[in-house]
């Protein structure tokens, strides 16, 4: 029988935290992200839209070893915006990814619940950069 390591158990918290305030965790391979990321399984956070708003789609994606970002769809043309809230994301946020359906962060599950409240918080800001209100 195989038993889940310290590092399974604490990002299982670390889940289980982020579903409890309202969140969505999938792996990115399941999102079909483009292969930007460090990791194909990356885990990405994510927010469902209002069922009121419509938006644009986009995403945004910052080089872990250079900082380079890198924007695409809706968000092109806003790097120094978007570098903006990596700035204010956890360490290893490594990507935004804005659909017609939710908004998310793709983040590398290194830090701890102050870095979950840190994605709670920049979610609905990345949000607001391509939302367009429905009358």
């Amino acid at each position: 029988m195989v038993r889940p390591s310290k590092r399974e158990k604490r990002i299982a918290g670390l889940r289980e935290l982020a579903i409890g305030k309202g969140l969505q965790v999938r792996l990115s391979s399941r999102l079909k992200l483009p292969q930007e990321l460090s990791r194909l399984d990356c885990a990405c956070y994510l927010l469902n839209r209002k069922s009121d708003a419509e938006g644009k789609v986009g995403s945004g994606f910052r080089d872990m070893e250079n900082g380079k970002i890198r924007c695409y769809g809706s968000l092109a043309g806003l790097e120094d915006r978007i570098k903006a809230h990596f700035e204010q994301l956890p360490e290893g946020a490594e990507a935004f990814v804005v659909s017609e359906t939710f908004v998310g962060v793709c983040w590398d599950e290194k830090g701890d619940q102050a870095s979950i409240e840190q994605i709670m918080d920049q979610l609905p800001n990345i949000l607001e950069l391509t939302q367009v209100k429905i009358h």
